[in-house]
């Protein structure tokens, strides 16, 4: 199961203020209840207009669809601390389905990375091999390419995500523009820069204590 969300800070806060308690308060209580298989948080560097400021991904295993999870105690324990910190009423939740289109050759060291997310809105079947045909460009183009994928969104209609698509691109010690065909994807909404903060898969399997249903 996977899944992002898109989270916004409260409205005393600034998004130090934010990233500082997500990442040194919020994530090692939700490592706690949570079997994380992958936890990542993608801070927003640009675009203060925006009404989020992270975008947060989850996987976690697959029998956790059946389980009311909303409804258990450790959500509830979770739930009462992103009062502290995070605008409950513009969090927004959409399950994944991703397709890698440039796997790294290795982990960078910190502060090397250049993380953007572009957001689509695209109608129609050809949105994957549009995003593989990209990839294979800027692959022979661009040897700072470092990582590439594409999330196609499953959004709930109540509160949908304001695309449904993401397609992720890290740079590795960039050096040059970014490419003029970003911009002109069709269906592009907005590219946005990150900070991404990922936690290895060893440290959630540490820090997890247990379920509560």
């Amino acid at each position: 199961m996977k899944a992002v969300s898109l989270v916004s800070r409260r409205a005393d806060l600034d998004r130090a203020g934010f990233r500082d308690y997500y990442e040194t308060t919020h994530c090692p209580l939700a490592m706690q209840y949570f079997p994380f298989l992958g936890y990542t948080r993608n801070h927003l560097l640009d675009h203060p207009e925006l009404d989020f400021d992270c975008i947060s991904e989850f996987e976690a295993p697959a029998w956790l669809d059946d389980v009311d999870v909303m409804g258990s105690r450790s959500r509830q324990l979770v739930m009462d601390d992103e009062l502290k910190f995070m605008d409950p009423a513009r969090i927004r939740v959409a399950g994944v389905r991703r397709h890698v289109l440039i796997t790294p050759a290795r982990d960078p060291a910190t502060g090397r990375l250049d993380s953007r997310v572009l957001l689509l809105e695209w109608h129609g079947d050809s949105l994957l091999a549009e995003a593989r045909q990209l990839a294979e460009q800027l692959t022979s183009a661009r040897p700072d390419l470092h990582g590439m994928h594409l999330d196609l969104l499953d959004n709930d209609p109540r509160c949908p995500l304001p695309c449904n698509a993401l397609l992720w691109i890290d740079w590795l010690d960039r050096s040059e523009p970014l490419p003029a065909a970003l911009t002109q994807l069709p269906g592009l909404q907005r590219m946005v820069q990150v900070e991404r903060c990922d936690t290895p898969l060893a440290t959630l399997q540490e820090r997890f204590v247990a379920f509560q249903p």
